[in-house]
Parts: structure tokens; C-alpha cells; sequence
């Protein structure tokens, strides 16, 4: 059954796939000074790997004067080194004059390092980069949901999740946090990881409620968007639990709304399906909100749907109270008319397809607050 989305609703395309590039997502928007907005995304060039995601990856960044509506001036900011398998899943945070932006070097499926660099004049050039860990000994890092995430207090915390090596049998991966007090110039670990069973705890996404405490939000194979708190900045996270809303295994996105106490959570409202291959269609991309922080949530609406794909999300609330929510969009062949037709994909049906863009939704504060 298809899906009604608001018109109030603008989606807009911030990276098409091409001849050029295979695939685009995984963003991270930061508006600058002059009201200028800065997004980072990876993006794959074609080759033997495509768009899969060990394919390669390089970071971009572009640039929009509209509020996001076009996106200008794309350029690369961080290269794979000869070796390496790709780099990836970039995050831009303002920390006071400065524009933060870090990524993962994938050295291989059981290792990788976390870069970061700086840049004082708005973006249009970043020093050299610094480790926030160099060569991990294990798959260490963000996914789909990079943020970076600046307390009241100033201080930063970076969810990551790791396993000792991805895409095997036993895969079991664990969310911890890494937080630092001086701007990202050092960083310490959380004294504790966030476990869950199956393949484990992925894709934080992390919010500062308005008692100043924590709420994470996480990816699951366990039919559920499931929540960790942490009292202490980010140092410790509580046993996680089911927020109470369905979800396949899919990446979500956790805010404050601007000027509230309340939270949004942006994930996929879609059944648990035991036998597909991720336990449920990646649409519709939905919104709920929490009152309550976090106990208890409202579905508020859908942001997107069709047959597709919606994944690997992050929103940036701008200065004018507008969200801009940027997502993976693929066509996704198990899905006819919004529902899954109950038989997986061939692999001549994914290559006929495969096209996978990095779409924004322009979303006004009125439709998170007057629903």
C-alpha cells in the first residue's frame, strides 16, 4: 500500500548516481556562519566492487546557498591509501571556529583507523588530519548513522560499534562511545560496551535530553529500535532496551527538537520479517516524537516511501527550526507496492537496478510540531 508524504515535505537530490559514481550516502550537514550549508558524504566510484561496501569509497564535500535545495561544488577531501580498501562514513561537527570533519580508513574487514581534521576558515580547507585511533586490531567504526555529537558541556562524544571482523558467521558487534574534553584533540573510551545478540548493537545515534543526560538509539536485528542511556556523559550506557517501535534491521537517527524538550527519532516503521535478509523492508523512512525522554513514542509521520530502499540517515536542524534529513535511496526489487513480495531478490534483478543516491528531505519545523 503506498504511502501519503506531505508536500510540505521538499525531496531533493544531493548526489545522483551516474557514470561516475555507483553510490552516495552516509552525510553530514553542518551550516556554516553565513547560513551556507557544508554536507560530507563517501561515494563509490564503479569498479569490481561497485557499491558494496568494501567498493571504493572516498569522502566528498559540497556546498548549498539555498538552504539545501542545490548542492554545488563537490570535491574530494579524503582519499583511500594504496593498501587500504576504502574510506568512509564521514561526520561534520562546529566546535567553536572550527569545522570538525572525521572518517574511517578501512585498512581491511578486521581493522581500521578514525582521522580527523580541522578547518578554520568554514570548510574551504582542512589542515592534516589526526588520529582519534590509529589501526584498532578490530572492524571498529560509525556506519550509517556518523555523528559527532557536542554536549552543553562542550564536550564531544563519538558512538563507534566494532566486532572482530565483519561479514563472518559469528559477526557479533558492540556499540561504545569515545569522548573528549578538549575540542577532539584526545579521547578517552567508555568504561563499558552496549551488547545485544545476533549481530549485535550497530549504528548509534545519540541525543542530549533536556535534564542533560543521554539517550542512544540503535540498530538491531532483533525486530526493534532498542535505547541505551547514559547519565555521565557518554562515559557509561545502560543494558539496552526495546523502545517499543518495530523496525527492521535498519539504521536510525535520534534529535532534540530545537528549543524543546523533546525528541525525534527518524527510522523505518516496517514489520519484522524473520527470512528477509534484513529482517524487513527499508521503507517507509518515518519520524515518532518523545515527550517523555524517550520512554514512550508517537508516530508523527512518513518522510519518504516507495520501493526502495531508505537507509543510512542523519538530520541537521538549522538555524531557521527546518530539519534537513539526508538518506540512501536504492530501488529495492522484494518491494511491490510499498510491501514485501514475500521472495528474495536475484542477483540479475539487484544488478539490473542498482542505483543508490544520496537524497535530502527539506522537512519545516511546523510538521514535527503541529502534528
Amino acid at each position: 500500500m503506498r504511502t501519503a508524504i506531505d508536500p510540505a515535505i521538499e525531496h531533493i537530490v544531493v548526489r545522483a548516481a551516474d557514470s561516475e559514481r555507483v553510490r552516495s550516502d552516509t552525510a553530514s550537514v553542518v551550516e556554516r556562519a553565513d547560513g551556507t550549508l557544508l554536507v560530507a558524504y563517501h561515494s563509490y566510484s564503479h569498479g569490481p566492487e561497485g557499491g558494496e561496501d568494501f567498493g571504493a569509497a572516498k569522502v566528498y564535500l559540497a556546498e548549498s546557498e539555498d538552504g539545501g535545495r542545490h548542492w554545488t561544488n563537490e570535491r574530494m577531501v579524503a582519499d583511500i591509501v594504496p593498501g587500504d580498501l576504502n574510506v568512509m562514513s564521514p561526520f561534520l561537527c562546529g566546535v567553536a571556529d572550527e569545522i570538525l570533519l572525521g572518517y574511517v580508513r578501512n585498512h581491511c574487514r578486521g581493522d581500521t583507523s578514525m582521522h580527523l581534521q580541522r578547518s578554520g576558515d568554514g570548510g574551504k580547507s582542512f589542515g592534516d588530519s589526526a588520529p582519534i585511533w590509529e589501526h584498532a586490531g578490530e572492524y571498529r567504526i560509525q556506519g550509517g548513522a556518523s555523528s559527532l555529537v557536542q554536549l552543553d558541556s562542550g564536550r564531544l562524544v563519538l558512538p563507534v560499534q566494532s566486532c572482530d571482523e565483519v561479514w563472518v558467521a559469528d559477526e557479533n558487534q558492540s556499540i561504545e562511545t569515545h569522548f573528549s574534553d578538549d575540542g577532539g584533540h584526545t579521547w578517552n573510551p567508555s568504561a563499558n560496551r552496549i551488547c545485544l545478540p545476533m549481530r549485535g548493537a550497530m549504528e548509534a545515534s545519540i541525543a542530549q535530553r533536556a535534564d542533560g543526560s543521554l539517550l542512544m538509539s540503535i540498530r538491531t536485528q532483533l525486530g526493534a529500535v532498542f535505547l541505551s542511556e547514559s547519565s555521565d556523559g557518554g562515559e557509561r550506557w545502560s543494558r539496552a532496551r526495546t523502545s517499543g517501535l518495530r523496525s527492521p534491521e535498519s539504521c536510525t537517527c535520534l534529535r532534540r527538537l530545537p528549543n524543546s524538550d523533546d525528541l525525534i527519532l527518524f527510522w523505518n516503521d516496517s514489520e519484522y520479517i524473520h527470512d528477509h535478509h534484513h529482517l524487513g523492508i527499508r521503507s517507509p523512512l518515518s519520524a515518532a516524537i518523545s515527550s517523555d525522554g524517550g520512554e514512550s513514542w508517537r508516530k508523527i509521520g512518513d518522510i519518504d516511501a516507495g520501493d526502495c530502499m531508505l537507509t543510512n540517515l542523519g538530520c541537521t536542524f538549522l538555524s531557521s527550526g527546518a530539519a534537513i534529513v539526508t538518506y540512501l535511496e536504492t530501488p529495492d526489487p522484494e518491494i511491490a507496492d510499498g510491501v514485501y513480495r514475500g521472495t528474495r531478490s536475484t542477483k540479475a534483478e539487484r544488478d539490473a537496478h542498482f542505483a543508490m543516491e544520496l537524497k535530502a528531505a527539506l522537512i519545516p519545523l511546523a510538521w514535527f510540531t503541529n502534528r
